[in-house]
This record gives C-alpha cells, sequence and structure tokens, in this order.
C-alpha cells in the first residue's frame, strides 16, 4: 500500500511524489502528486500503473535514467543505503539529488536522426 509522502514511479516514467486521492462525482478517482494529477476509473488501475515507490527517492530511480545530468549505469540497495553510480564509478545518494529525467521521459521525447547516404 502507497502512503502519503512516498515517491512514486509511473510505468510511463513519471516520478511524484504521492500525497493524496480523491474521489471525483463521476466515479472516477483522482490521484494527487506533488507536480501533477492523473484521473483513473478505479484505484485499481493506479496501484497497476506503478512500477516502482519508496520514502528514499533514490529507490525509484533505475538505471538508465539520468540524475543531474549523469546517466546512471549501476545501482546498489541496501536495507538502509541506495546508491547511484555514474562515470567512474562516483556515486549520488538520495540527499545529492537534484534532477531527474527517466528513461521513458527520454526515449519519448528524443529526437532521431536519419541521415541518407549519399556518394
Amino acid at each position: 500500500m502507497i502512503e502519503v509522502g512516498e515517491y512514486v514511479r509511473l510505468k510511463n516514467g513519471l516520478i511524484g511524489q504521492f500525497y493524496n486521492i480523491e474521489e471525483g462525482y463521476d466515479g472516477n478517482v483522482q490521484i494527487n502528486f506533488e507536480e501533477f494529477g492523473y484521473e483513473y476509473e478505479d484505484i485499481g488501475q493506479f496501484y497497476n500503473d506503478i512500477k516502482l515507490h519508496s520514502k528514499i527517492l533514490s529507490e525509484v530511480v533505475c538505471v538508465g535514467d539520468y540524475v543531474n545530468g549523469k546517466k546512471i549505469h549501476k545501482i546498489d540497495k541496501g536495507q538502509n543505503y541506495c546508491y547511484l553510480y555514474y562515470g567512474n564509478c562516483k556515486t549520488f545518494v538520495d540527499y545529492q539529488i537534484k534532477t531527474i529525467l527517466t528513461k521513458e521521459q527520454m526515449e519519448a521525447n528524443c529526437y532521431t536522426v536519419e541521415r541518407k547516404e549519399e556518394c
């Protein structure tokens, strides 16, 4: 069960901090996050759309995401820690995270250059 204040990563790559659920007049459920909201037909649909959730922000980061502009290539999670590796064995921990660009967001917004071979 998700608790208020937890970080949630949806299957589409969006990350937000969960803060409440409101039931609308139409019976749909409004799920509210820190910076955005989603409307679902029922709470089960919302739970099905969750990829990861945690009270620790670094635990909803995946390999291939960009944290503070650096691509994460390895994640080491333990009982009381989560290290995000980038570059030459350099790491981020939770309090150092300023920005996250998920790999799903990157793929959805990238432009693919196609070039024709010319003689």
